[in-house]
C-alpha cells in the first residue's frame, strides 16, 4: 500500500485486494465530498463494479440518511440485523435483508464509509465489524500519507510558481526603469541640449540620467528603498521627462524635509511604476498641457502618496509633443502582482475629482504603502 499514490487506486485496493477475501455479496466505500454534507461512491465490489473501475448508477447519500449517513453523523459502526426492520434503511441497485458499515476516521473526524449489504438477514456478526474497523483504520492512516504527500506537492508546485512570478516581476520592474523608451528618449534629449551648445544644462541632465540608472540598478534585487531616496528618485525622473517634454509637463512634489532625516523604508519600485504609468497614460490622451502634483504624508504605519494629474491648459503649438508608448502591464495591475508575491498589503484609491484650479475633472491616486521593518 506504501506505493500508492493515489486516493482513487488506495480505494480499488481497499475492495479488490481486502474486502473481497470476506466473501461479500458487495461492498462499496463512500468519501465525503469537498462540502462535507454527502457521501460519495468512490470503490465498489459486487454488481455496482463495472469494467475499468466504472460504479454502475453512483450515488450520493445525504450526511444522516440511510445507514452510511447515520454512520457519518454519529462516527459509530452500525450493524443491522434486519433492514426491514429499519426505517431508514436506503436500498441502492437492490433491496438486501441486512447491512454492516463502519467510519473511516482521520484525525478523530469521520471522512469516508466502509458499507456491505447481504441478501441474508442476520448475516454480518460483531466479527465483521472488528474487521472492517480494523480495515477502516489501516487504509486511513495511507489515505492521511496520500493528502500529506499531496499538500507537500501543491504547497512545493506554488513555491516554485511564486519564484517564477518573482523573476517575472523583478523583470518587469527592470524592464519598466531601464525601457528603451525611457533611456533612449532621456538620451535624445540630453543630445538636443548639446547640439545646442548648453553645456551646462547638458552636464547637468547626463548627471541626473546616471544617478537615476545607477539607483534603478542597486534598487534591483532589494524589496526595501529609503522613502527620501524614492522621492529623490521621481525628482530625478520627472526632471528628465520635463526635458523631454518643454513646457507641455509641469510638475511640483510637496514633501516633509523630516523623511530626510528618517530612516522610512517602503516597498521599492512602486512609485516609479506608478509615476510612469500615469505620466505616459495621460500625455497620450491629452490635449494640452500636463500638470502633475505628488505629496506625501506618514503616520507610524504607513506612507501616503497621493498623485493629482490634470490637463493644465492649452500646449504651446510650435512644442511638438512625442508620443510615448504605455507599459504593458498597467499600475493597478503592477501592485496586485506585488502584493501576491510579496506580502506587502499595499492599498490604493483612484478616480476624479475637481482640479486645483479649476473645477474641470482631474485624476488622482491615493496610494498606501507600509513602513517596512529595517
Amino acid at each position: 500500500m506504501t506505493e500508492i499514490d493515489s486516493e482513487e487506486d488506495l480505494l480499488w485496493d481497499l475492495v479488490g485486494n481486502c474486502i473481497s477475501k470476506l466473501n461479500f455479496e458487495d461492498a462499496v466505500v463512500y468519501l465525503l465530498d469537498e462540502s462535507g454534507e454527502f457521501l460519495e461512491q468512490k470503490a465498489t465490489l459486487g454488481p455496482k463494479s463495472g469494467k475499468n473501475r466504472e460504479i454502475i448508477q453512483a450515488i450520493r447519500v445525504p450526511v444522516g440518511k440511510g445507514v452510511t449517513g447515520k454512520v457519518v453523523k454519529t462516527g459509530l459502526p452500525l450493524l443491522i440485523p434486519d433492514t426491514r426492520q429499519f426505517p431508514d434503511y436506503i436500498p441502492d441497485d437492490q433491496f438486501r435483508l441486512s447491512e454492516v458499515a463502519v467510519p473511516i476516521l482521520l484525525e478523530g473526524k469521520v471522512i469516508g464509509v466502509i458499507d456491505s449489504e447481504n441478501s441474508q438477514a442476520d448475516f454480518f456478526t460483531e466479527l465483521h465489524v472488528r474487521i472492517l474497523n480494523a480495515v477502516a483504520s489501516i487504509y486511513s492512516g495511507q489515505i492521511a500519507r496520500i493528502r500529506a504527500e499531496k499538500r507537500l506537492k501543491e504547497k512545493q508546485e506554488k513555491l516554485l510558481e511564486l519564484q517564477k512570478r518573482n523573476y517575472q516581476f523583478q523583470l518587469e520592474a527592470l524592464s519598466a526603469q531601464l525601457s528603451p523608451h525611457f533611456v533612449f528618449n532621456s538620451l535624445n534629449s540630453i543630445q538636443n541640449q548639446i547640439f545646442r551648445d548648453d553645456k551646462e544644462s547638458s552636464l547637468r541632465f547626463l548627471s541626473i540620467f546616471a544617478k537615476l540608472l545607477r539607483y534603478f540598478l542597486s534598487q534591483l534585487h532589494l524589496e526595501k528603498a529609503a522613502l527620501a531616496e524614492e522621492i529623490q528618485m521621481i525628482t530625478w525622473y520627472l526632471q528628465l521627462q520635463k526635458l523631454r517634454y518643454g513646457e507641455i509637463l509641469q510638475f511640483e512634489i510637496i514633501t516633509d524635509e523630516a523623511f530626510s532625516q528618517e530612516r522610512i523604508r517602503i516597498p521599492s519600485m512602486v512609485i516609479q511604476n506608478l509615476i510612469e504609468n500615469l505620466l505616459e497614460e495621460q500625455i497620450q490622451s491629452a490635449n494640452g498641457a500636463i500638470s502633475v502634483q505628488i505629496s506625501f504624508g506618514k503616520n507610524q504605519e504607513e506612507v501616503s502618496m497621493n498623485v493629482l494629474i490634470n490637463q493644465a491648459g492649452p500646449a504651446n503649438s510650435r512644442q511638438k509633443r512625442p508620443t510615448g508608448k504605455l507599459p504593458a502591464r498597467t499600475w493597478e495591475e503592477f501592485v496586485q502582482l506585488m502584493n501576491e508575491i510579496k506580502p506587502f498589503h499595499i492599498d490604493f484609491e483612484s478616480g476624479e475629482k475637481p482640479c486645483l484650479q479649476n473645477e474641470s475633472p482631474c485624476k488622482y491616486v491615493n496610494l498606501i504603502l507600509p513602513i517596512l521593518n529595517e
